[in-house]
């Protein structure tokens, strides 16, 4: 058969002649339809080659260094946990969130005349995002209140095995 250079080239789905002619080679079957569905839910769980959701700890309770010596704190501790559901959007720093979680843990250990957070311990679960960009991230952060002469670290323990989602976090809730 002879082609002009201006006619498409002939589709082995079309019929000879009809070029607006539907399909009747590809039947759309149940089982291909639910395997687009399955395939379409795993690449939205997948941002940026990351899977969800993302869970982090800081592993066993511990102590800061400076506080984890004999006799630094008192014998008497008071255990305290807090746990919390955020909402942000555009990213996530969970350092940030795990920072206001101490604070206020801190701040609740002070209140019964403690002035120090020992045995701490945190987990985070970041979900995927929803279609408007927007992560939930449940936090657990627990540690006993105590006395001692020392100073409170201001920090929380195991802080390089926070993993967030890059980006400039909005906290919406």
């Amino acid at each position: 058969m002879l082609q002009s250079f201006n006619s498409p080239p002939p589709s082995p789905l079309l019929p000879q002649g009809s070029p607006r002619a539907p399909s009747r080679g590809l039947p759309l079957r149940l089982p291909d339809v639910a395997n687009v569905i399955v395939k379409l839910r795993r690449s939205r769980h997948k941002d940026q080659g990351r899977e969800y959701p993302i869970v982090s700890s800081s592993g066993e309770p511990c102590t800061q260094p400076s506080l984890a010596g004999e006799g630094v704190t008192s014998a008497r501790k008071v255990p305290l946990v807090e746990e919390q559901r955020f909402l942000c959007k555009d990213g996530v720093d969970l350092k940030k969130l795990l920072r206001m979680m101490r604070v206020g843990l801190l701040e609740e250990a002070q209140a019964i005349g403690a002035t120090v957070l020992v045995e701490e311990h945190w987990a985070c679960t970041v979900h995927s995002p929803r279609r408007d960009g927007v992560y939930k991230v449940d936090i657990r952060y627990s540690a006993s209140a105590a006395r001692s002469n020392l100073p409170d670290a201001q920090q929380p323990v195991a802080l390089e095995k926070a993993k967030g989602i890059p980006g400039l976090m909005t906290v919406i809730g």
